[in-house]
């Protein structure tokens, strides 16, 4: 147990490798399952790197525009420049927590691009959301479209969900077993 909690709380350098284990030992500590969390994370902000396809913590979505930074320091600059200028819809992170949705469950910008905060923020939100449904895949729909009133946030929620269904069948189950980032098995992978 006290290997988890390390796992759980330990560096954010640690986490920032990108290592499949940390995402299970956060699923594990939250009580939501490993893989589809995983695939969550890949959906989230996967990207191909020295041939490997891995979430990264250091990436912001702003205005529908992703970036990836090399490390923390330079992702929070440029998240303080966007909440400066005024955009306030900012997708944080390696589960893309977006800061005008969540800033009520986190105070501080800087605690958000912590990775081991953002992963344990993001799978207490699908927890919510897999408590009121009863079904861990209309609560991955509900995490990226908490509100499905319309057409449009219904046929939102269903893409979301696939994407993370195709990811979850093509990489994280496979990668359950061990740790790691995966070998991409494809040269476009996302």
């Amino acid at each position: 147990m006290q290997a988890l909690v390390g796992a759980v709380l330990g560096g954010v350098a640690i986490f920032a490798i990108a290592d499949r284990t940390h995402y299970d030992g956060v699923a594990d500590y939250v009580g939501v399952p490993r893989d589809i969390f995983y695939a969550m994370a890949l959906a989230e902000s996967g990207r191909a790197r020295d041939g490997h396809f891995e979430p990264w913590p250091w990436s912001l979505n702003i205005a529908g525009d992703a970036h990836f930074y090399p490390d923390r320091d330079a992702m929070f600059a440029a998240l303080m420049t966007a909440l400066q200028n005024g955009q306030l819809r900012v997708d944080v992170g390696p589960l893309q927590l977006n800061w005008y949705w969540q800033f009520e469950r986190i105070d501080s910008p800087w605690r958000l691009t912590d990775p081991v905060v953002n992963a344990k923020l993001a799978a207490a939100f699908l927890k919510e959301h897999y408590e009121r449904s009863g079904d861990w895949w209309l609560a991955v729909g509900h995490y990226h479209r908490p509100r499905e009133t319309t057409d449009v946030d219904r046929a939102t929620a269903a893409a979301y969900r696939e994407r993370v269904r195709s990811l979850y069948t093509r990489y994280a189950e496979k990668s359950s077993r061990r740790s790691g980032s995966i070998t991409l098995e494809v040269a476009d992978a996302h």
